[in-house]
């Protein structure tokens, strides 16, 4: 039986991940740092406690584990690792284990050239890791680490500290404002996270070797390539109320992300919601046939429903 560590189970990621697993029949240690929080059990899963003090005990878990699942979160929800990348690769290097990272942290800092009011080509910004994650990641290869790591899009749900939606779609009794930071028409990517989670561990379970074929892989996970028309539409069929799109005012939120970190990190990825974003590799293990892929409107109606109490 294939052995899994999960950093961080009792959030969003860690807690689908869990599912999935289980679902592969994996043995799964989830770790936790606040046990008052609600996590689903399994018969194959062991809960630790887990905080910024606990050296000896990660140590020990990565030990005993095949892969260490680690999320790093959105932008806008923060630094909510308790142990730093280098702290985990270096435990990851030392027992020679196999690393899976999710991730939608990217470099989206663009030339100011491109971004001057006379330069009229406004191209999709690339999907990259930021440099300072990537030479992490190439260092800790190098020395015997095995990474994958799994990119995607913006996440499609509602909750306040885990999405944009949270922030862009309001409601009232008779409809929902969805306030937009991007152009009607522009393309972005958006990942239902069960599906991601099902996807990446589907693929994992299928492979016949312990350890990955390269010592560092990223892969882009496509989601939905949806604009936020799309996204209004979406939203009408699930809820059924008729949906108004305003337009964000980016220098509003300048002046609001003064106060306010949370907004500080909406802003960090304006170049992205102004031009869009662009897969740098084509996906091709993520477009097969067999993957579970739920339609946009399905998810956004999924997601929907656990926003809105019942």
């Amino acid at each position: 039986m294939r052995r899994a560590l999960v950093l961080g189970a009792e959030h969003e990621m860690g807690a689908l991940l869990c599912k999935s697993l289980d679902r592969f029949n994996w043995q799964i240690t989830a770790t936790i740092a606040d046990p008052c929080l609600p996590i689903s059990f399994s018969a194959n899963m062991t809960l630790a406690e887990l905080t910024k003090h606990d050296h000896d005990l990660l140590e020990a878990l990565v030990a005993e584990t095949d892969t260490v699942f680690l999320h790093l979160p959105d932008p806008i929800e923060g630094r909510r690792v308790f142990f730093s990348l280098d702290e985990i690769l270096k435990q990851v290097i030392r027992f020679r284990r196999n690393l899976v990272i999710t991730t939608n942290v990217y470099d989206t800092k663009q030339p100011l050239f491109n971004s001057l009011a006379f330069w009229h080509k406004k191209t999709p910004i690339d999907y990259v890791l930021p440099k300072k994650i990537s030479a992490q990641l190439d260092m800790a290869a190098n020395a015997g680490a095995n990474i994958m790591v799994l990119c995607y899009g913006h996440n499609l749900n509602f909750s306040q500290h885990h999405s944009y939606l949270g922030l862009l779609v309001k409601e009232t009794n008779h409809k929902l404002i969805l306030q937009s930071p991007s152009a009607y028409g522009v393309n972005h990517y958006w990942t239902y996270l069960p599906d991601l989670a099902e996807n990446l561990i589907q693929q994992l379970s299928m492979e016949t070797e312990a350890r990955f074929s390269t010592p560092l892989s990223v892969n882009y996970y496509p989601g939905h390539q949806a604009s936020i028309k799309d996204i209004a539409r979406g939203l009408a069929l699930s809820t059924g109320k008729p949906v108004t799109v305003t337009p964000l005012h980016w220098t509003l939120m300048e002046a609001i992300s003064l106060f306010s970190p949370l907004f500080r990190r909406f802003i960090n990825m304006r170049s992205l919601w102004q031009r869009g974003g662009k897969l740098p590799i084509r996906p091709t293990q993520w477009q097969l046939p067999m993957l579970q892929h739920t339609p946009l409107e399905l998810a956004l109606q999924k997601s929907w429903r656990k926003h809105t109490p019942s």
